[in-house]
């Protein structure tokens, strides 16, 4: 048997699996969303199930024990909490909308008559006018891409047609990966040829370890800037007397958002902001106000960097936060939230295999 005849019989195990993804690819994209998804839900409940495991100590009842327990706090946030976020989402693209500008644009040139000397304002302002047509359109379509990607934010579960399909096969593809994963591993190990076979090992245990602590970082962070961000406004909001409605999607925009570093928080600020100024006030808008909404964002970050980036740091993927940027950004434009989520995972795991890569040829 001649040597690419070989390479072909002992590599079909993932090259008939990639044909097939490549010819299918319409309708193997949805399942693999499912999987993803399978999977980082495994990642987040195998901790929890490793620790309650010490106590039970048979794994397959401790696993069905914590899946119960976790259905039936989703249950309860489906009931209580989801709804509520539904409606904003809804009432937040509605606000969204091209009359929204001119009511901007009026209260924003207000603030900044009232702090700027005359002859600053006067040439800002003959500037915004000579570009108010470029400005129409970034505003319009900045409301589209908004509104696209809350869009797709909300279809991802509805990849097979079926929210309620869509969950309960994320919930079995996640069981068979708490209870089957090493078997998963074994049988790729044994696939692979024995002179590799350290290689592949080490490979995958290092990339296992990154994206765990990756996905489970960023989930921490995430979490703790949507809720510090809400708890913020709301407290904002109570102590001042101003409206920022829509604070919940907020919130849970600047905690999606503080992936982008640098940038995120920023992003995240802007909503906030322009609701603000868009929203009919009980009492005059004012500058200050703008100042306090930045504080608050300053406060949250504060907390992010100081208490959570330990988190962060312990599942560091080891790329330059510009290639993070660059990384986020192209998946973003690729493949909307999802690219976004998953561009600096995927990068990870390429960088892994090309550094074993290079230390095997260096061998």
């Amino acid at each position: 048997m001649n040597k690419p005849s070989k390479f072909i019989i002992t590599n079909l195990w993932w090259i008939i699996p990639l044909l097939v993804t490549m010819l299918f690819w319409d309708h193997v994209y949805p399942i693999l969303i499912l999987l993803i998804f399978a999977y980082i839900g495994r990642v987040i409940l195998n901790p929890i199930i490793n620790l309650i495991n010490l106590w039970i100590k048979n794994r397959k009842l401790t696993v069905i024990i914590t899946v119960v327990l976790s259905l039936i706090v989703l249950g309860f946030l489906s009931l209580f909490i989801f709804p509520l976020i539904g409606k904003q989402i809804s009432a937040f693209q509605l606000a969204l909308n091209a009359e929204s500008l001119t009511k901007f644009i009026e209260r924003f040139t207000n603030i900044f008559e009232s702090i700027l000397p005359v002859f600053i304002f006067n040439f800002l302002s003959d500037i915004f006018k000579q570009f108010s047509i470029e400005f129409s359109l970034i505003w319009e379509s900045g409301l589209l891409y908004i509104k696209s990607f809350i869009g797709g934010a909300g279809s991802i579960v509805f990849t097979l047609g079926s929210a309620l399909l869509s969950f309960l096969i994320v919930i079995v593809f996640m069981i068979i990966f708490l209870l089957e994963e090493k078997k998963f591993t074994n049988a790729f190990l044994h696939a692979v040829p024995s002179k590799y076979y350290s290689n592949a090992k080490r490979m995958l245990e290092k990339i296992s370890n990154q994206i765990h602590a990756y996905i489970r970082g960023q989930l921490i962070a995430a979490t703790s800037v949507a809720v510090t961000s809400i708890v913020g406004l709301y407290i904002l909001q109570l102590i001042t007397n101003i409206s920022i409605p829509y604070t919940i999607i907020i919130g849970i925009i600047a905690g999606l958002f503080n992936i982008i570093p640098f940038a995120g928080p920023i992003i995240g600020m802007i909503p906030a902001i322009v609701m603000y100024l868009i929203t009919d006030q009980v009492i005059p808008i004012h500058f200050l106000y703008i100042i306090l909404i930045i504080c608050v964002f300053g406060i949250v970050q504060l907390i992010d960097n100081l208490v959570m980036s330990p988190y962060i740091m312990g599942g560091s993927v080891g790329l330059h936060p510009i290639i993070i940027i660059i990384l986020v950004l192209l998946g973003a434009s690729i493949s909307g939230i999802l690219g976004m989520l998953f561009a600096v995972p995927i990068a990870a795991i390429v960088k892994v295999i090309a550094i074993e890569m290079v230390t095997s040829i260096k061998k």
